[in-house]
């Protein structure tokens, strides 16, 4: 290869390697972001008065407007958020342990869709029977309809959370096994499993939502490392 094709080449794989810097830097802006937007949202998560997972009219009547851009907005944010992990997670385990961070990745897709489906879904199950234009007595037997009949309330929802948490335990092995990131970084995205337990919502929603959130932030920042470092200078 004669010395201006080989500088040919070099140019591309310079351009190459800024573009892919580029795209991660994005992928990690992106990643951090929405996993602090979803620690803040947990904030204003209401609680139920009645205890439980249900709410009633008189729980949604007063801010109902807040509870459908609350939830409609998380569910976008993890929509990004999730896919965006698993990517990262995929760009970082590349031998060893891979095959945990593709089937973790995998699961983390195709949960996250119904996850954010079924929050869509909740939050106008909630939203619409509140309309002030309503008779209350009509909008409160709606939704007490809709709590009786939790298969179809939470029938995307549910199971769309346990396949994101799944999906986030078996890629987390495989970055354990794969020692590319410090362990920190997987023990915080392990939180996701203590969901099921404390609550998300709320100033105790920090307990989990903080270290998940650190997780990510990490998650990002070595994949944007990973390929900063290996950018040659022109």
């Amino acid at each position: 290869m004669d010395a201006v094709a080989t500088g040919v080449v070099d140019t591309a794989e310079r351009a190459a390697d800024r573009s892919t810097v580029a795209r991660v830097s994005l992928l990690a802006i992106a990643l951090g972001v929405t996993a602090v937007a979803a620690a803040v949202g947990g904030l204003f998560w209401p609680e139920p008065a009645g205890g439980g997972d249900t709410y009633s009219y008189a729980d949604i009547a007063s801010d109902r407007g807040l509870w459908w851009g609350l939830l409609g907005g998380l569910a976008v944010v993890a929509v990004i958020n999730v896919p965006l992990q698993a990517i990262a997670t995929m760009f970082l385990v590349r031998e060893r342990g891979s095959l945990w961070a593709t089937v973790g990745g995998c699961l983390m897709w195709v949960g996250i869709g119904l996850q954010a489906t079924g929050g869509a879904g909740w939050a106008s199950a909630y939203f619409y029977p509140t309309d002030p234009s309503l008779d209350p007595g009509v909008g409160s037997a709606v939704i007490e309809a809709a709590n009786n009949d939790l298969a179809h309330l939470f029938g995307f929802l549910i199971p769309g959370a346990l396949l994101v948490v799944l999906g986030t335990v078996i890629q987390c092995v495989g970055l354990f096994r794969a020692h590319v990131v410090p362990v920190w970084v997987p023990i915080g995205l392990l939180f996701a499993v203590i969901t099921f337990v404390v609550p998300g919502n709320g100033a105790l929603g920090l307990v989990t939502s903080v270290p998940m959130a650190v997780g990510a932030i990490g998650l990002g920042y070595f994949a944007w490392r990973r390929v900063a470092g290996s950018v040659t200078a022109p």
